[in-house]
């Protein structure tokens, strides 16, 4: 894998790691920026973690892995995972990343969110329905159980803006990253491009988030390989 230092965005402030194979992924950034980099230690205070049933988050035992998310045997069980702090906004001019590398177990009988969102404890529904339930802002990939189809979504104040067909999920290994430009948010599953969203993009504040969730009762893993979320603030 190439990797190149680069300054991001149109600002002569930030500076970082950007992977020239493929498209806007960033690595690393210093200067004036935000930054939440998961990708070596789990620590626990790091987040806020709603759990449903018993439904640890642990650091991963698997190489090259930042955390397990492990369900009880009870639907909907699982865990709300949001980096502690908002401090990503999709403000105009002022580029962000996201990206997140994640495995899981049961592609069909599951609920998956990932992406940035504003501070939520049921980013999916705990129980009646499987649903999303965002209720504030939000980015963000989502797949919920008896189907394998998702997608690359946006939200404000709890109502869906924008959403595009974005890939089907499997037990393998894959990536889920956008990239907001200052001005257009476009989305990529394991580097190919899903979608651009012009218009309706939310401001409200973010942090990186993740919800898990059984589908059925039995129990489920999601492995989180690495999360990375980086924002030029000037």
């Amino acid at each position: 894998m190439a990797i190149y230092l680069s300054k991001f965005g149109s600002s002569e402030n930030v500076s970082g790691i950007a992977d020239n194979s493929v498209p806007n992924r960033w690595h690393d950034a210093w200067g004036d920026c935000n930054a939440a980099l998961m990708d070596t230690v789990y620590r626990a205070g790091d987040f806020t973690v709603t759990a449903t049933g018993t439904s640890p988050i642990t650091a991963s035992v698997v190489p090259g892995a930042f955390a397990l998310i492990t369900t009880a045997a009870t639907e909907y069980a699982g865990d709300n995972v949001q980096y502690a702090g908002s401090q990503f906004k999709l403000e105009s001019g002022k580029p962000c990343y996201f990206g997140a590398k994640l495995t899981v177990s049961d592609a069909t009988q599951s609920d998956l969110l990932v992406g940035l969102c504003g501070v939520d404890t049921t980013l999916t529904a705990a129980s009646a329905a499987h649903a999303i339930a965002v209720s504030a802002g939000g980015v963000f990939f989502s797949k919920l159980d008896a189907v394998t189809a998702g997608y690359f979504k946006t939200y404000s104040t709890g109502t869906e803006a924008n959403s595009a067909a974005a890939f089907t999920l499997d037990t393998s290994a894959h990536i889920y990253e956008f990239f907001y430009d200052g001005s257009e948010l476009t989305g990529y599953v394991d580097g190919v491009k899903i979608a651009t969203f012009k218009a309706s993009i939310t401001s409200e504040v973010l942090t990186p988030s993740i919800c898990f969730r059984a589908g059925e009762g039995v129990a489920k893993t999601c492995t989180v390989h690495w999360i990375r979320a980086i924002q030029a603030r000037s």
